[in-house]
């Protein structure tokens, strides 16, 4: 005769799969006196566990038959956490990312996985004990488990997920929202640079050469090819109809540039930028055109010239 001491319940077509659950329960169980059996009953995608003992290795136990079970049932819930984290976790964020962001396309999805799983490993939890954020929420749902397991011996993962760890699913659809706003973010970036790349690569250049001096205040000061502020009327006047579009110092730069699409563009004194990020920028769309130069007669002009 045989006595029951759990069953766990889950959906899965993939046997494999029942195997790993097994492992990862019994993986921390090691009294080899006590041999705890399991079976496995399918019934369409879904699958139960049975873990067992027969009955007459009682008598054989130095803890009582009570305690026994409260013992296995913490090695099974560590086990179970790990199979939660580990397994079942990629296929419920899959399965968020393709219900609620159907409209990306495949590649786009597996980008936003591997973009949550990095995201998930950077996370720290607490960073006053640099607890990942990994760690902390495994911890979290062993504790849910054991406190479930305590007074219950039948399990089904699928139903604990859905109905006992619904701040651990709130934090997963608050970590995905954020990785899409990025990417999307991003990708609104890139088709933005990819235009406006686009609009200087069709247009004759009006300079060879252009020399961008910014100045200690974050200011930018346009020379030309001779080292000389830029006289020519027609792109004086481009430059002053956008300053008269109360553009802000960055906008005015990168509009500036566009308009007059200069062959090669360098940078003096780069140091003093405000936003380094426009840098990238200007380099994303004058692809291979930008220089930043800290060598030459512009950048040894003495610091009371150039306002610094």
């Amino acid at each position: 005769m045989v006595i029951d001491l759990l069953s766990v319940t889950f959906y899965e077509k993939d046997s494999e799969n029942a195997n790993n659950l097994i492992d990862m329960i019994l993986k921390n169980y090691n009294d080899e006196d006590i041999i705890i059996k399991n079976e496995i009953s399918r019934v369409g995608n879904s699958n139960t566990i049975y873990f067992y003992i027969n009955e007459d290795i009682i008598g054989k136990m130095d803890i009582s038959y009570n305690d026994f079970v409260n013992m296995f049932k913490h090695y099974a819930s560590v086990g179970i956490s790990s199979y939660i984290i580990d397994i079942l976790e990629p296929k419920i964020i899959e399965k968020i990312i393709h219900t609620n962001y159907y409209f990306l396309k495949p590649d786009e999805k597996k980008f936003i996985m591997d973009q949550f799983n990095t995201s998930l490993d950077n996370e720290i939890y607490d960073k006053n004990i640099d607890v990942p954020y990994k760690v902390n929420r495994k911890a979290k749902i062993l504790y849910k488990l054991v406190e479930f397991l305590s007074k219950n011996s039948n399990l089904n993962i699928e139903g604990f997920v859905n109905f006992r760890l619904g701040k651990y699913l709130e934090d997963l659809y608050e970590i995905i929202d954020r990785v899409i706003e990025e990417y999307m973010m991003k990708r609104e970036y890139n088709e933005f640079i990819k235009l406006l790349k686009y609009f200087v690569n069709i247009q004759e250049p009006k300079m060879d050469l252009i020399n961008i001096i910014v100045d200690a205040n974050g200011g930018y000061h346009f020379l030309d090819g001779e080292n000389r502020i830029i006289d020519d009327e027609y792109i004086r006047g481009l430059i002053d109809d956008l300053i008269d579009n109360n553009l802000n110092n960055d906008d005015l730069l990168i509009s500036s540039l566009i308009t007059i699409a200069p062959r090669k563009i360098v940078f003096h004194f780069v140091k003093n930028v405000k936003n380094t990020e426009i840098i990238e920028t200007i380099k994303n769309i004058f692809d291979g055109k930008v220089y930043i130069c800290d060598d030459c007669k512009i950048c040894k002009i003495p610091k009371n010239i150039r306002g610094e």
